[in-house]
């Protein structure tokens, strides 16, 4: 996708916002995120980061909640730092309608990366990025985030970046220590993402990460062997797109622009891997394409100004959902989000 090729992109279309999942016993207000893993059996699980849920009360009808929260709609009402479920839909819009939440004894949607005590009290919570299934186990990298103005919404700083292990069977997950230090991959610059997205292959799993110094964010690509995934010194990382590969994180090599989190996947029907983000302060959604997953990635194209609120300060959040195109990569679907507990929308990308 250089500027002197022709424009592959037959059509760009907002398909509106995503369902909220209800039940009878809790509505869910908004929430952030919305990564989809293929699980590989005819599942696919969603993770979430900050979620808002209140429960049902007389009145509060049975119907989904309205566009934006405004007041107190229920006798109880749970923040979440992260959630997640599993759906078993193939149409993006139906499974995201029928997630099936982890569930606490309440009956209502628990966190999956809990922080203990200690890191409670020093503001800490976390927020999923990707993952892999490796033999029945999913490996969900994350982020630590640490609230330091509470009177902001944006008053919150990153601090480290982690690996779990979770059995989708359960929700049951386990936060991987090395040298009694949750934060296998240190902060870089500004901000550090490490597994905003996994791709497997040949013998590896790529990990693609993001650095931010400022307001802007460049890729970072790590790789490791699926048996060793849950060991931090397996990983090697991109030093140079010969490629080279280094033992240590901050060798890592710039892969080019993208935004803090975005998503990379192998496109069958452009038989290249697509690199998709949406710039968060101009909004704008573009693509980057390469031969292989290491690169050379081309130079970004902007293809499209997302439609948002006029008071959305920011577009974040945005990420393909692969395992949900209908005609092999032709078609592919994204979701992103906006401040204030909005919907997350849909988009769908149609090439020629």
């Amino acid at each position: 996708m250089t500027s002197s090729e022709p424009d592959p992109i037959r059509s760009v279309r907002c398909l509106g916002p995503l369902p909220r999942r209800h039940t009878d016993l809790w509505v869910l207000i908004g929430q952030d995120g919305g990564q989809s893993i293929d699980l590989e059996d005819g599942r696919a699980l969603f993770v979430f980061s900050d979620t808002l849920i209140s429960a049902r009360t007389p009145s509060y009808p049975r119907r989904p909640p309205p566009a934006a929260f405004q007041g107190e709609v229920g006798t109880r009402g749970v923040f979440l730092a992260n959630s997640g479920g599993i759906a078993e839909v193939k149409d993006l819009r139906a499974a995201w309608a029928d997630i099936r939440y982890y569930l606490d004894a309440t009956g209502f949607p628990r966190e999956l990366l809990r922080p203990s005590m200690a890191e409670r009290a020093q503001g800490i919570r976390f927020w999923p990025e990707h993952g892999v299934r490796v033999d029945g186990k999913v490996y969900l990298y994350y982020i630590g985030i640490q609230s330091v103005d509470p009177a902001s919404i944006w008053g919150f700083r990153s601090v480290g970046c982690g690996l779990a292990r979770l059995d989708p069977d359960t929700g049951e997950c386990e936060r991987l220590q090395t040298r009694s230090e949750w934060r296998l991959w240190p902060r870089l610059g500004t901000d550090t993402h490490v597994g905003v997205q996994v791709v497997r292959d040949a013998d590896h799993l790529y990990v693609f990460g993001s650095v931010r110094d400022g307001l802007f964010s460049r890729a970072i690509l790590a790789r490791v062997t699926p048996e060793r995934v849950g060991d931090v010194d397996a990983y090697t990382y991109l030093r140079s797109p010969a490629p080279e590969w280094s033992g240590s994180v901050a060798d890592a090599c710039d892969l080019g622009p993208c935004a803090a989190d975005y998503s990379v996947s192998y496109n069958v029907h452009l038989g290249v891997y697509l690199l998709l983000y949406v710039d968060p302060y101009a909004k704008t959604l573009s693509a980057r394409t390469a031969p292989r997953v290491w690169g050379p990635y081309s130079e970004p194209r902007r293809i499209a100004v997302v439609p948002h609120e006029p008071t959305s300060e920011m577009v974040y959040l945005a990420f393909e959902h692969p395992g949900f195109t209908p005609d092999g990569g032709r078609t592919v679907y994204l979701s992103y989000c906006q401040p204030h507990f909005r919907n997350n929308s849909l988009l769908a990308l149609k090439f020629r």
